[in-house]
């Protein structure tokens, strides 16, 4: 059996390194996948080695074919969209990549403003973030789907931010445990068509099942 070419290293969840894996597994690329145990990576007597990724975080993915280690998430998927020729048939197509891509980072980050300690700003964030966040940023996103078509988000062919914002919409309905994609049919239709592709079907059935949806 041959080595993977790929190592990728995350944490026992999908959260950023989901969208990473379901790109790899669509063309068609074995990849080792490395879990690593969050409460022991956060543990301050520093028992796990942190020095061997970049900027001590993770994800990481490592490229035995040219020995680059690459962190940051969205970076990872945009070097694997250039090496397979996921991103767009033109400048403007990248450039629609990387625009609904750093979207969906701002949305992410929105709700990543939601994790306090008190309940009651909890909910005022959850609630800012379903009513104004969600809406702002997906009303143009289905609008856009639908224009193109609502089988991709860009051009005429699939994109490595296909695999993000399929994977991200399931984030951001399981974690705060709302139906964000109730309004809008079109992104829901889209996450569907990406997640029963054959080669992605198949990660999706063989991922470990050990967390709820992020």
């Amino acid at each position: 059996m041959s080595t993977p070419k790929y190592k990728l290293t995350y944490f026992d969840y999908m959260w950023l390194a989901e969208p990473i894996r379901l790109l790899l597994s669509y063309v068609k690329e074995d990849f080792e996948d490395v879990r690593v145990d969050w409460d022991e990576w956060e543990k301050p007597d520093g028992k796990i080695d942190k020095s061997p990724y970049p900027y001590g975080k993770l994800p990481v993915l490592e490229d035995a074919e040219n020995g680059l280690k690459l962190g940051q998430s969205f970076t990872i998927l945009r070097y694997l969209g250039r090496k397979y020729n996921l991103v767009g048939a033109t400048d403007a197509e990248a450039a629609k990549c990387d625009e609904y891509a750093d979207v969906l980072k701002d949305i992410l980050k929105e709700m990543e403003l939601m994790w306090e300690k008190d309940e009651k700003t909890t909910l005022e964030m959850k609630t800012k973030w379903l009513e104004k966040t969600i809406p702002r940023y997906y009303s143009v996103i289905e609008s856009d789907l639908k224009k193109n078509g609502g089988k991709y988000l860009v051009g005429n062919g699939i994109t490595w931010v296909d695999f993000l914002c399929a994977q991200m919409n399931q984030l951001f309905t399981a974690y705060p445990k709302v139906d964000v994609l109730a309004n809008y049919p079109t992104i829901r239709e889209h996450q569907q068509q990406v997640f029963e592709i054959p080669e992605v079907k198949a990660w999706i059935d063989k991922r470990p099942d050990n967390y709820d949806g992020w």
